[in-house]
């Protein structure tokens, strides 16, 4: 993940879904936010491999380029153990590979301090 200082903008084609990480300190909370921001099916798992599967379909949303970006970034997960903040950052770099990708989307995380 990205981390900048200032936020970016983006072109009009590419699709921006954001979350806010100091909503988003557990997984509890983080999962039923990305689900909504990036379209994601109604039965999607709450697990890091039913959320790889969903990052890497990102047809839905319409566009061919998606952003996530993560407002106060050092929030995100910070009520999880280290180790499991860095397994969804391992899912975020992995569902940024185009090897990865089941569709044609290009994908990028974003993360602004």
């Amino acid at each position: 993940m990205d981390l900048l200082d200032t936020e970016p903008t983006f072109s009009p084609h590419v699709f921006v879904a954001e979350i806010d990480g100091a909503k988003a300190r557990t997984f509890r909370s983080f999962y039923p936010r990305i689900a909504k921001v990036l379209l994601f099916p109604d039965y999607f798992g709450n697990n890091l491999d039913a959320l790889m599967d969903c990052l890497c379909s990102l047809e839905v949303v319409g566009k061919q380029e998606v952003v996530l970006l993560i407002t106060n970034a050092q929030d995100l997960l910070s009520r999880e153990k280290k180790e499991k903040k860095e397994a969804l950052l391992q899912v975020f770099r992995d569902a940024e590979k185009e090897e990865n990708r089941y569709d044609s989307v290009t994908f990028k995380v974003v993360g602004v301090r």
